[in-house]
């Protein structure tokens, strides 16, 4: 822990040196968001917050901690994605382009580092799933899926940030327990205190005034980082979690990808193409503030987290943990399909 901890510190105050410098060259490269139909923000926001967070992790890891263990791999395929992040968030790189290219370094951190899912669990009850040579090829669509996933959920003020800390700091919890994952835990602690400048910029909380909002740089690397922790988690020589525990833990991210993109694909859109459906578009609609949907929608998150936390920690059966996720996720699902029901019951319970 002491190592997790030291490590999380130097990450921690790399990152706020950096999001102060950082700012500047932003401007410079236009490194910004700016509002358009679908953005209500107003001026120029410096899209930096996810890069400082990086930088703050790197510069720390390449310092005191070791290349082993696939960590090599995973440092030089998150400083690609990020490069790439960066260069989307200022010239807005083609969906398709984006899309081969986490392929190609899923690719690269899967069979590069060696590491990948060997098995589902006993999800049905009938014994465990394992693998074999589909592996490599489902932690591939894993780790591309959960790169989406954060990237998908960064709509409103901290809400990326806020799912990145909820995951980060349960897997650090299960790190802590588990013998063998010294490395696990000091990556999933050094990247959530990395994020905590960034956090406090997003919202603008002392000693930052103006905003800076994560980017698709930031987002990437974090939905990249925690599935990468996930699958490191689920290995069976230094097993800190069961692979059902993984759904529990980013259960907010992930349901909204899935439910955004079956609804696109059930319209005959491209499964792609930004919309404003999402969970929090909903609760905005609904009369929420932005910081009353966060806090909501953050405190779902940590009771979802903790219910996996829960069943990992009193080893309920993993078909009764994945029955119960298949259940949350149905009743998620029909309510983003019948939001506009939902709509008017808000608005109801708020004017009474």
């Amino acid at each position: 822990m002491e190592s997790a901890a030291s490590l999380g510190l130097s990450s921690g105050l790399i990152a706020f040196f950096s999001l102060l410098l950082l700012k500047p060259f932003a401007m410079r490269v236009r490194l910004l968001d700016l509002p358009d139909h679908r953005k209500v923000h107003k001026g120029a926001v410096p899209l930096t917050g996810g890069l400082s967070a990086f930088i703050g992790l790197f510069a720390a890891w390449m310092i005191s901690m070791p290349l082993i263990g696939g960590y090599g791999i995973y440092l030089l395929a998150s400083l690609m994605l990020v490069l790439l992040g960066a260069v989307d968030d200022a010239r807005d790189v083609p969906a398709q382009f984006r899309l081969w290219a986490q392929v190609a370094l899923g690719a690269l951190l899967t069979y590069g580092s060696g590491v990948s899912l060997v098995h589902f669990g006993d999800l049905l009850g009938l014994g465990v799933i394992e693998l074999g040579w589909l592996g490599p090829l489902i932690t591939i669509a894993a780790v591309i899926g959960a790169t989406n996933a954060f990237n998908m959920i960064d709509g409103i003020d901290g809400l990326a940030g806020s799912m990145s800390l909820v995951a980060l700091l349960s897997l650090s919890f299960l790190f802590l327990q588990a013998p063998g994952n010294s490395l696990e835990l000091a990556l999933a602690f050094s990247i959530a205190i990395a994020l905590l400048p960034y956090l406090a910029a997003n919202l603008r909380m002392p000693p930052f005034t103006k905003r800076i909002f994560m980017g698709d740089a930031g987002s990437m690397f974090i939905g990249f980082s925690i599935v990468w922790l996930l699958v490191k988690g689920t290995q069976p020589e230094t097993q800190a979690l069961r692979p059902v525990t993984a759904l529990w833990l980013i259960a907010i991210p992930l349901m909204d990808m899935v439910a955004i993109m079956v609804r696109r694909a059930r319209k005959g859109q491209s499964v792609m193409k930004p919309d404003r459906e999402h969970l929090h578009h909903i609760f905005m609609r609904a009369g929420f503030t932005d910081r009353q949907a966060l806090v909501v929608i953050t405190v779902v998150s940590i009771l979802l987290a903790g219910t996996g936390l829960a069943g990992e920690y009193f080893q309920v059966p993993e078909w009764m943990m994945f029955t119960l996720f298949v259940g949350v996720f149905a009743a998620y699902d029909w309510a983003l399909s019948h939001a506009w029901r939902l709509l008017v019951l808000l608005r109801k319970r708020k004017l009474t």
